[in-house]
């Protein structure tokens, strides 16, 4: 079937950009001439595996290493090389657990690292979560305050990054400013799970440092329009105390990306195979999910008319959605599908027969709910209609899991083992 052909592709690219070899290919280019003791901080949803492959590397090469700090989403008993300190934090919003883990960090930093180490930070999508801890005097029940403020502040990935790292413990700088202190050596490889692949704004940037800009944040509180007046406010008194630690400066660490949404989208066409069409859009998926939705369904409306035989489209990105407060479990992808299930309805069965849109993060999940995204077509609306479910009322109520779930659309949560955002692929047939 479609689905299970769109699914199965989803998969193989997943597979395709493993972090492990990229890491691997990294470590050969980059850091061959490593001095010893090595020390690994991994973090992120990728953490595990791509310590297992630079520890593997460092093996090979007769490296020593001196030990590390592992902090993923994983909470599973899998054995970390000897030597690490494995731990896990909460994801997406920051809690108790990622709070303890910002302390695992802080005490190996403080008492492991010696000066003349040399430290690899291996970087993934959802550091900024998994280590989440409040800067400076800012109360903890402040900082998750506003970190749930940020992620349905409607902010594009970019100005949500910019001001969460000034609110966090280890981010602006404040890790690599450590390390640097403990006089040891670093170097960054990264896996970028944002847009444009900036390493200013992955995982909060924890070994990039930038000034702040009161005239920025300002601007940038101004336009998150999905939050009140008081909701700005919360943000904007929570930026002055972090605001002190945030111009901790230290010499630029080098920072490699060895893995992007870029590559997942290139690795699509391998993945469809030699006979399937394949058009791979360069523009990133950004802004509101919804119109992302909206317009992803209309062009595909639009090829099926002119195709002759079928093909395949990919879109990569990160999407966000504007959540009002006590919005139920969901997902941008699950929003991204929904919405583009009712244009598909809207254009009419003749113009969206032969249409599937699969909508999934590449970590395996989609926001706090059980499922990695889901699979749509020109059926999918009519089919919640037929099971008593007001989809349209469900949409505008930010409740697209349980539309979703009610017909059985959902991709079940997996562990891919790297993040490097959203994917969004479509199988058209042409019109007979």
């Amino acid at each position: 079937s479609p689905r299970e052909h769109l699914e199965c592709i989803f998969r193989r690219i997943i597979a395709a950009i493993q972090p492990g070899d990229a890491v691997r290919v990294a470590m050969e280019m980059e850091l061959s001439r490593l001095r010893t003791p090595v020390h690994l901080v991994a973090l992120g949803k990728a953490a595990r595996v791509m310590l297992r492959a630079t520890a593997a590397w460092c093996d090979e090469h007769a490296i020593t290493m001196a030990g590390g700090v592992c902090i993923s989403h994983e909470r599973d008993d899998v054995a970390l090389p000897e030597g690490i300190i494995g731990t896990h934090g909460d994801h997406p919003q920051a809690g108790d657990a990622s709070s303890a883990a910002a302390e695992v960090l802080r005490a190996y930093v403080t008492q492991r690292v010696q000066p003349g180490a040399t430290v690899v930070v291996l970087l993934s999508g959802g550091t900024s979560a998994l280590i989440g801890a409040p800067a400076g005097a800012l109360p903890a029940n402040t900082y998750r305050a506003c970190c749930d403020l940020l992620l349905r502040s409607g902010l594009d990935i970019h100005a949500h990054n910019v001001i969460r790292r000034q609110l966090s413990t280890w981010g602006n700088g404040r890790l690599g400013a450590a390390l640097h202190a403990a006089g040891a050596a670093v170097n960054v490889l990264a896996i970028s799970d944002v847009p444009g692949d900036a390493p200013v704004s992955i995982g909060s940037a924890p070994c990039i440092a930038t000034p702040v800009d009161e005239r920025e944040n300002e601007a940038m509180l101004q336009s998150a329009v999905a939050l009140t007046d008081d909701e700005r406010a919360v943000l904007r008194d929570a930026l002055a105390p972090a605001n002190a630690l945030s111009t901790r400066l230290c010499p630029a660490i080098p920072h490699r990306i060895v893995s992007s949404n870029r590559l997942a989208r290139d690795a699509v066409a391998e993945a469809a195979g030699a006979t399937m069409h394949t058009i791979i859009a360069e523009e990133l998926l950004a802004g509101d999910a919804y119109r992302c939705g909206d317009m992803i369904a209309r062009q595909l409306v639009h090829a099926r008319a002119t195709l002759t035989a079928p093909a395949l489209y990919c879109w990569g990105g990160e999407p966000v959605v504007s959540l009002p407060a006590n919005a139920p479990p969901g997902g941008r992808m699950q929003a991204l599908a929904l919405a583009a299930a009712r244009t598909l309805h809207e254009a009419g069965a003749q113009a969206s027969q032969g249409i599937t849109i699969l909508a999934a993060g590449s970590d395996g999940r989609d926001g706090v709910t059980r499922a990695a995204g889901a699979v749509v077509d020109g059926a999918t609306w009519s089919a919640m209609q037929r099971v008593g479910i007001d989809a349209a009322a469900m949409l505008a109520a930010h409740d697209s899991h349980t539309a979703l779930r009610s017909v059985d659309c959902l991709i079940p949560l997996f562990v891919s083992g790297t993040n490097v955002n959203d994917l969004v692929i479509a199988l058209v047939e042409p019109a007979t």
